[in-house]
């Protein structure tokens, strides 16, 4: 089983979780639901519940309807959820990937070690 984790700002706001606030029940459930199968299933996830972004970014997208929550695996346990946005286009805009990355680079520098 895979710890999902939301990431906060260094303010303690969490952008996803706002976004996901944002949703219907309706898509909130169904959200939750994939995220809940990331959970239990991790690397092994495929399409079309969840894909690599490819490009060795080391991110990935979960897939529910048109909304996409870009996210990154973390110390091979857990889940690191960055990004979360409606897709408007066949691809990912450059610049949602650029927001997921410099979440993740945020995160790994304000991270407490172990």
């Amino acid at each position: 089983m895979f710890e999902v984790i939301f990431y906060k700002d260094e303010k303690g706001h969490s952008p996803v979780h706002e976004y996901l606030s944002s949703l219907s029940k309706q898509q909130q459930d169904k959200v939750i639901a994939y995220m809940d199968r990331l959970a239990r299933f991790g690397f092994g996830l495929r399409r079309p519940v969840a894909d690599n972004l490819g490009g060795g970014l080391g991110l990935y997208e979960l897939r529910p309807d048109r909304n996409r929550i870009l996210y990154c695996f973390h110390r091979r346990t857990q889940v690191l959820l960055l990004h979360a946005f409606l897709k408007r286009t066949d691809d990912i805009p450059p610049s949602e990937i650029e927001i997921a990355l410099k979440r993740r680079a945020d995160y790994l520098k304000r991270e407490v070690p172990l």
